[in-house]
C-alpha cells in the first residue's frame, strides 16, 4: 500500500458531525491514511482526565471507513488547567518575562507555545498523557503510528522583530550551562572560544540582545540538542506502550531551506536518527517553487540516512488564509508538487489538508475540498493520482535512483553565522545560496546529494562536491575534503571559506583551516557588490545578485575568471590528483529562485538567473565526468525509477509553458511503454523514449521490462 492522504482532526476541526461523510469520500477517493493531532488541551480539558471518547469514537469511524490514522501528540497546546496550575513553566524570553500561552496559527484552540518542558513537573505531565492516551490507542489495530511532536524545533515569536527566540527560564540556562561544561570540559576553555571571563560556568547566562557569534551560535546549537532529547524522551514513552512505529518531519522543507534556522533552531539529520521514518512538510505557492521544494525533498532524503522518507504534510492547494485568499493552484501545478515530492524519494504522501479551517489566523486555508468538503478540482486530482499510485505499487513503494554524483555542503554553522550576522534576523543568503546551486542541477536533472557537514560517509563517491556559503565550516568536514581532493575529488566553493573557525573566532587566514595552499590562495579583501562583470577565456558574463566579492594574493592557482581590473576571480589549483577551486562570487546565490516552502515564511526577494554562472557550473560538471542531461526537450524534470521487480518508472515534468517533445535515453531495454497519469504519447525507441508533453503537463510512464 502507498501511503496517500491527507491531515483531518485537529482539535475543534473538523466537527465530529463531519467525520462520517469526509471519511466516507476520503476512501471513495482511494485515502487510506489520516494525520490527526492529539491537541493536549483538546484531550484533556480537566486535571487527569483525558476524554478518551473524543479519540475513540474518531478511531471508530476511520476504522468504519478502513482508514489508517497517524496520531500526533501535539502538547504545545498546554489545557486552561495547566496555564492556571503551572505559571512558573511558562516559557520565558530575552527580557525575562514569561511568555503566556495562546492561540497560534496551528494551534488555534490555544494554548502556545505550552510549557517548558526543561522543567521535571512538565515532563511528567507528558508522560502521563501519553500513557493515558495510548493505554486505549494501543487497542485499535488502524493506528498506523505515533508522532511526539509536530515539526521538532524550538518555538519562535515571529511577531517580534527580529524574531523571540526561547527559553530563558531557569532550568533551560541551567541544561545549557551544563551542556557547555559537557562541550568544553573546562571554563578557560570556553573563555578562550567567547572571548570572555567566566570564573564557572554556572556564571554563564544565555546570550540576549546584541550578537555575538560563539555564544550565540553554540546556544543555538545547544537548543537543537535540547529538542532531540525531548522528542528521544517522548519517543521512548511511546515505544514502551505501543509497538506502532514513531514517526516525525521537519518543519517546512527542512532544515536546508528554513530563512530562521537560528531562530527555529533545529537539524534534521539529528532529528531523523530518533525516528523510525523521517519526512518533511512543505508550502509552496507557485510552479517555479519547483526546484525549492525538491531542494527539501533531497535533503529530507539524505537526512534520513535509509530510513523510509515521507511527504508528511503537502500544501493542498490553496494559497492564503482569511481575507487574503489568493486562490488555488491548477491542476497541472498540483500535480507537479505532488510528483517533484515522489519522484525525489517519497513513499507517503499526506496532504495539508482536507477542510478548510474554520478558527484561528489560517481561517479559510490549505484546504483540498471547498467549505462543505465538497470535491474541487484539487481533491479530483489528488483522487486520480492516489489510483495510479495504488495500481502501481510495485513501482512507488520499492523504486531506487541511480547515485549522486554531485554533493552539496550544508554547513549549519554558516547558516548560524548569517543568522548572527543579520542580527538575528534571517539566514537567507545560505538558503538561497545552496538554493541556487541546486536549481542549477535541477534544471538539468543532475541527481544532487544533500550532506551534513557533521554527518556524512565516504565522499569519494561523488565527482564533485560543491560548498555554498562555507564561512563557518566544521573543521571535520575541512579535513575531510583535503583527504578528499588528495585522492582525487574535485571542489567548488563560494567566498569567505573557514572565515570562522572551530570556535566561530574569526580566523588568522582566509581560507581557513589551512586551505590557503589548497586554492592556491589568500583572500586579501571581500566586500558586498550584487552586479560583477567576469571575465574568461570564451567571453564576459554577468553575476547579479551577488552578494560577496573577495579578492585574492599570494596566488599560484590558475585563474579561470577575472575580474574587470584583471585581478583573479575564480581559481582553479590541482592539489594531489584532485581539484580545487574557489569563486571570489556567489554563483549559486546568483542563480537562486529566492523561494522558500515554509507555512510560516515567505520571501519577497527578487530572484535571479546569472546565466554565465551556471555555464560556469555546468562546465566543471561535464570536467568532472558527472553524467549529463539524459533527456533532449529543455524544460523537463525526469526521474528514472528503477525497482527489481518487473516494471520501471517515468516520471515527467513540463516546467516551461511551451508544448515539449523529446526523447529521454534509457540504460535498460523494455518490452513496452504506457502512460499511466496524464495523457503524454510516448513510444520506446532503439535505447531510449520518445514523448510529447503539452505545456506545463505532467506524466508518469510505466515501463514493462
Amino acid at each position: 500500500m502507498y501511503i496517500f492522504g491527507t491531515q483531518y482532526l485537529r482539535g475543534a476541526s473538523p466537527e465530529k458531525d463531519q467525520w462520517d461523510r469526509d471519511m466516507e469520500n476520503m476512501r471513495r477517493m482511494g485515502f487510506n491514511t489520516l494525520r490527526a493531532w492529539l491537541v493536549w488541551n483538546a484531550c484533556e480539558k480537566a486535571d487527569g482526565e483525558i476524554d478518551h471518547e473524543y479519540i475513540t469514537s474518531f478511531l471508530n469511524c476511520a476504522k468504519k471507513h478502513d482508514l489508517h490514522v497517524g496520531l500526533l501528540f501535539h502538547l504545545h497546546a498546554a489545557p486552561d488547567w495547566a496555564i492556571k496550575k503551572y505559571p512558573q513553566y511558562f516559557y520565558v524570553d530575552e527580557d525575562h518575562r514569561p511568555f503566556v500561552p495562546g492561540v497560534r496559527a496551528n494551534t488555534p484552540s490555544g494554548g502556545w507555545p505550552g510549557l517548558c518542558f526543561d522543567h521535571e513537573e512538565v515532563r511528567e505531565l507528558e508522560e502521563r498523557f501519553i500513557r493515558g492516551v495510548i493505554s486505549e490507542t494501543k487497542k485499535y489495530e488502524n493506528v498506523a503510528f505515533y508522532e511526539p511532536m509536530n515539526e521538532p524545533h524550538s518555538w519562535v515569536d515571529l511577531m517580534k522583530k527580529p524574531s523571540g527566540i526561547f527559553c530563558y527560564c531557569p532550568a533551560t540556562t541551567k541544561k545549557f550551562q551544563d551542556w557547555l561544561q559537557k562541550k568544553y570540559g573546562d571554563v578557560e576553555k570556553l573563555n578562550q572560544a567567547w572571548g570572555h571571563f567566566y570564573g564557572s560556568f554556572d556564571e554563564i547566562l544565555p546570550p540576549r540582545w546584541m550578537h555575538s557569534y560563539s555564544d550565540y551560535t553554540d546556544f543555538r546549537l545547544f537548543t537543537m540538542d535540547n529538542v532531540v532529547e525531548e522528542i528521544a524522551y517522548r519517543t521512548k514513552i511511546i515505544k514502551d506502550c505501543d509497538t506502532k512505529p514513531v514517526i516525525a518531519h521537519a518543519w517546512g522543507g527542512g532544515a536546508v531551506t528554513c530563512s530562521q534556522l537560528g531562530g527555529m533552531a533545529f537539524d534534521d539529520w539529528k532529528n531523523a536518527k530518533v525516528f523510525d521514518k523521517w519526512g518533511f512538510s512543505a508550502f509552496p505557492q507557485k510552479a517555479e517553487d519547483c526546484s525549492s521544494l525538491a531542494l527539501g525533498c533531497n535533503a529530507t532524503r539524505c537526512a534520513a540516512r535509509g530510513k523510509e522518507v515521507w511527504q508528511s504534510e503537502l500544501t493542498a492547494g490553496i494559497n492564503g488564509t482569511g481575507l487574503r485568499q489568493r486562490g488555488r493552484i491548477d491542476d497541472n501545478t498540483f500535480y507537479k508538487f505532488s510528483l517533484e515530492s515522489i519522484r525525489h524519494g517519497a513513499k507517503g504522501l499526506l496532504y495539508w489538508q482536507y477542510r478548510k479551517e474554520r478558527f484561528g489566523s489560517e481561517f479559510g486555508g490549505f484546504a483540498m475540498t471547498d467549505y462543505a468538503g465538497g470535491p474541487t478540482n484539487l481533491s479530483r486530482c489528488a483522487e486520480k493520482l492516489c489510483s495510479m499510485l495504488q495500481k502501481n505499487e510495485d513501482i512507488f513503494n520499492h523504486y531506487h535512483q541511480d547515485q549522486a554524483r554531485v554533493a552539496l555542503v550544508f554547513s549549519i554553522r554558516s547558516y548560524l553565522a548569517n543568522w548572527v550576522s543579520e542580527g538575528r534576523g534571517n539566514n537567507k543568503y545560505a538558503v538561497d545560496s545552496i538554493n541556487g546551486y541546486y536549481r542549477m542541477m535541477w534544471e538539468e536533472n543532475i541527481i544532487t546529494d544533500v550532506i551534513h557537514e557533521d554527518f556524512f560517509d565516504d565522499l569519494s563517491q561523488y565527482n564533485l562536491i560543491i560548498l555554498p556559503s562555507p564561512y563557518a565550516l566544521s573543521e571535520k568536514m575541512a579535513e575531510a575534503l583535503k583527504a578528499y581532493i588528495k585522492n582525487g575529488g574535485t571542489v567548488l566553493s563560494d567566498p569567505y571559506f573557514g572565515a570562522f573557525d572551530k570556535d566561530m573566532k574569526l580566523a588568522r587566514q582566509v581560507p581557513g583551516f589551512g586551505f590557503a595552499e589548497i586554492f592556491g590562495c589568500e583572500e586579501d579583501d571581500i566586500c558586498q557588490q550584487p552586479t560583477v562583470l567576469l571575465k574568461g577565456k570564451d567571453g564576459t558574463c554577468l553575476i547579479e545578485g551577488n552578494n560577496q566579492m573577495e579578492t585574492f594574493r599570494h596566488v599560484t592557482a590558475d585563474a579561470l575568471y577575472s575580474y574587470e581590473d584583471g585581478s583573479p576571480a575564480i581559481l582553479s589549483k590541482a592539489y594531489g590528483k584532485g581539484r580545487a577551486l574557489i569563486s571570489g562570487v556567489n554563483l549559486g546565490l546568483s542563480y537562486s529562485t529566492r523561494a522558500l516552502v515554509g507555512d510560516d515564511f515567505t520571501s519577497q526577494d527578487q530572484g535571479n538567473s546569472s546565466l554565465g554562472a551556471k555555464e560556469i557550473v555546468m562546465k566543471l560538471c561535464r570536467e568532472c565526468g558527472v553524467p549529463q542531461n539524459p533527456c533532449t526537450a529543455e524544460g523537463v524534470k525526469v526521474s528514472i525509477l528503477k525497482t527489481e521487480g518487473e516494471a520501471d518508472g517515468i516520471v515527467l515534468i513540463n516546467s516551461l509553458p511551451a508544448p515539449a517533445r523529446g526523447v529521454l535515453s534509457l540504460d535498460a531495454s523494455y518490452a513496452s511503454a504506457r502512460t499511466i497519469l496524464g495523457s503524454a504519447p510516448c513510444a520506446l525507441e532503439k535505447n531510449g523514449l520518445s514523448f510529447t508533453l503539452q505545456g506545463d503537463e505532467s506524466a508518469v510512464i510505466r515501463l514493462q521490462k
